[in-house]
């Protein structure tokens, strides 16, 4: 019984996280804006902080997806790396969000993961891959949940029944979030 409530509060308080800290965030901007000098314009009314900071995210996003913005972008990638101990763990971030590229990367590869019970194809994130001393490969993919793609499930599968996808984790995690409604051509690589 105390398993049980243990494993579904944990389950709970995960799923809620990606909520909480867009809420929470929301808030300190709100509440950080309604501090300062900005509750002195004639035009304040509360939940000002809230229109600017989405606004100022929208902008950050346009500019960040821009070539020019692309360029200053990596710029800040490269500073924020660089700082000792806030970079570890700016990286760390980048990795498990999917941003991050190369050989210490959190996921591999994005597959198609046949799931038999369903009779469906599922996205899935390839953590690790390994071969058994019979010369068979294996890989370690993470299926992720739809909307939030921090809850899921570990699976071990052989790597020749994937289909790796011309998708990166980043873009997988963006459709995973969107419930798919990204206008994205998903093509089997292998």
């Amino acid at each position: 019984m105390i398993k049980h409530f243990v494993k579904n509060f944990i389950a709970g308080m995960i799923a809620m996280l990606p909520i909480a800290s867009t809420l929470i965030t929301l808030w300190f901007i709100e509440r950080s804006l309604s501090s300062s000098a900005l509750t002195e314009l004639e035009f304040y009314f509360p939940g000002l902080g809230i229109i600017i900071a989405i606004v100022t995210l929208y902008l950050i996003g346009l500019v960040a997806t821009s070539f020019l913005g692309k360029f200053v972008w990596n710029g800040i990638d490269l500073i924020f790396e660089r700082i000792p101990a806030i970079g570890q763990i700016y990286k760390a971030i980048k990795e498990i969000l999917g941003y991050d590229t190369g050989d210490d990367t959190v996921f591999k590869a994005v597959v198609l993961y046949k799931d038999i019970a369903t009779d469906s194809e599922e996205i899935g994130l390839v953590t690790k891959e390994y071969q058994e001393y019979d010369g068979c490969r294996k890989s370690f993919v993470y299926v992720p949940n739809s909307p939030t793609p921090t809850s899921g499930r570990l699976v071990i599968i052989e790597s020749d029944k994937l289909k790796e996808i011309n998708m990166t984790p980043n873009e997988a995690l963006k459709m995973i979030l969107a419930l798919g409604k990204i206008n994205k051509k998903i093509t089997a690589i292998n």
